[in-house]
């Protein structure tokens, strides 16, 4: 049987020809087949007799024959092309075929047709439909040349219906047009990870893990790119579903003491009872104001706050309850205090302790009468609003040195709710930080993902004196400063990256196995025998500091029996 044409050049070795693995066929400067080797006819199905004398378009039938054909660029540039395409055999079914293309010359050195190299894929493409993550690869035109099956149960496209699209529109996500994680990795030569959030072609909403980097061909040009996808719709939901769990109103804690709170925050904020917050700056006292006024009869009408630290007297009194005019010099208008905004609603006085004595007199009389009188007014005006206040000082002690009034305080001290700071709620730092890498992303645009363990290690031994709102400067300074996927030391503020220099965890943090003896005396000198705080920073419950404490005669007989 004749494999090819005796006009054909520099074709002198049919047998060899027909040995070589891949497909192979030449071209006249037509685009007439010249000479079809048996690969060929194994890839396409069609014979060397029915195949040579045609021009190649009729017998590869590809999209590419006609737009980007490897051939008559590699005639044109005189350089061999290499490029993935899709091509079909004589049954229509799509063939994944790599393609190598090369000009040939004649003796006088003149073009006179090309050769093409066919590989067949497939095999290849089998391998990836087994990956469990979906998969799929492009040209440099953003043209899906691959697509999985783990890609076809993520998107609802089919392999046929992706293939030869533009990516875009398969995908139906807001970064294809910012921020593609393909096309930042094919211009930045480096792989790119993060989360994207597509449309399926049911019109569900899915997040998805990518991952991108650039492909090359053999000689190392890039040809386009590969991206991998994980569907996190589920893990989100779990997270979402434990976040709600932890969550109250905008607050979000796990911690059994504030746990304790959000329990009884629906019996407060039914009644009219007067609360009083106690707990450090930065604690979240605000929020528990704005939680109790949400939930409340009055959250139809405002919640209006005052900072009794933040004004002068005399400004103060006329800001809370009002102003008529020739009161004073410069009174030239009646102005309603912000009481008389409130009717209805709910009054939250910050920093109570910095109250002045003389205001706290007349704020007395507000809660005793539910009437107040502007400065300058002839009658006093009814105060239909509940009260809330917060401080982070001791009114107890500032009562016994005559700074607050007794009866004022005992009228505030209806409910007290104390916040504990958040060295005492260490167990919520993973929460907020989650909180904050989701709140600090979208402000900046940023794809962090996550923290270092040496950061998350750092934060839990962390003191925080400024509580949540020290916590949250820091994340925000640090996503502004990161330029990974990963917050490191690196990016933290240079207080806290000094401090992590002194830092040590211990070196057995979290070996349950035990530290030696020399090691616990130092952790347990350190924070005075105080057991909760020796535990929490082993890594280890208070049963097995216990257990090794007993182990070297740490225990005394008495403590034996307490319950740990």
């Amino acid at each position: 049987m004749q494999r090819h044409n005796p006009n054909s050049p520099n074709i002198h070795y049919p047998d060899v020809f027909d040995a070589i693995a891949d497909g192979i066929f030449t071209v006249d400067t037509n685009m007439v087949i010249t000479s079809y080797n048996r690969s060929a006819q194994k890839l396409t199905g069609i014979s060397p007799e029915d195949a040579i004398g045609k021009q190649c378009h009729l017998i590869f039938r590809t999209s590419v024959c006609f737009n980007n054909c490897p051939v008559r660029e590699a005639i044109k540039k005189k350089v061999t092309i290499s490029r993935e395409i899709i091509m079909h055999d004589q049954h229509g079914n799509m063939v994944p075929t790599w393609v190598s293309a090369s000009v040939l010359y004649d003796q006088a050195g003149n073009i006179c047709g090309a050769v093409e190299s066919l590989r067949n894929l497939s095999r290849i493409y089998a391998i990836i439909d087994s990956v469990a993550d979906g998969l799929f690869t492009t040209n440099n035109d953003m043209i899906i040349t691959n697509f999985n099956k783990a890609a076809e149960e993520i998107t609802g496209f089919s392999h046929d219906e992706a293939i030869g699209r533009p990516c875009a529109e398969v995908f139906h996500s807001s970064c294809c047009n910012h921020g593609c994680p393909l096309q930042e990795s094919v211009m930045s030569r480096q792989a790119v990870e993060r989360e994207v959030e597509i449309t399926d072609r049911n019109g569900r909403k899915k997040q998805l893990s990518v991952k991108a980097s650039t492909l090359r061909d053999c000689t190392g040009t890039v040809i386009g790119g590969v991206q991998t996808l994980r569907d996190i719709t589920p893990i989100i939901a779990i997270k979402e579903e434990l976040r709600n769990k932890y969550t109250f109103k905008s607050i979000i804690s796990r911690n059994a003491t504030m746990q304790r709170l959000f329990d009884i925050m629906d019996d407060i904020s039914a009644s009219d009872a007067t609360v009083l917050l106690h707990g450090e700056s930065g604690t979240g006292k605000e929020l528990f104001a704005h939680a109790i006024h949400n939930l409340s009869n009055r959250k139809k009408h405002p919640l209006i706050t005052v900072n009794c630290g933040a004004l002068p007297e005399t400004l103060l009194e006329s800001e809370i309850f009002g102003v008529r005019k020739g009161a004073f010099t410069g009174a030239s208008e009646n102005r309603a205090g912000r009481l008389q905004l409130c009717e209805g609603g709910t009054f939250f006085l910050d920093e109570i302790g910095d109250l002045p004595l003389q205001l706290q007199v007349k704020l007395l009389r507000v809660l005793e009468n539910h009437e107040f009188q502007p400065l300058g007014a002839a009658h006093p005006i009814k105060a239909n609003v509940r009260f809330i206040a917060a401080t982070n000082r001791n009114l107890e002690q500032m009562v016994e040195e005559c700074s607050f009034r007794r009866d004022l305080y005992y009228r505030l001290n209806t409910i007290t709710l104390h916040i504990p700071p958040l060295r005492n709620r260490r167990d919520d730092i993973p929460l907020l930080v989650d909180m904050a890498l989701e709140r600090f992303n979208l402000t900046y645009h940023k794809h962090i993902r996550s923290v270092s363990s040496d950061v998350m290690a750092l934060f839990l031994h962390h003191h925080f004196h400024g509580n949540i709102r020290e916590l949250l400067n820091i994340m925000e300074q640090a996503v502004i400063m990161c330029r990974t996927q990963q917050i490191t030391i690196e990016n933290l503020p240079e207080a806290l990256r000094n401090y992590s220099q002194e830092f040590h965890p211990i070196e057995h943090h979290g070996n349950r196995k035990g530290i030696d003896q020399e090691t616990l005396l130092k952790v347990l000198a350190k924070h005075h025998n105080n057991r909760n705080a020796v535990a929490q920073e082993l890594g280890i419950d208070r049963t097995t500091l216990w257990r090794w404490m007993k182990r070297y005669d740490l225990v005394d007989s008495h403590q034996e029996s307490e319950v740990l």
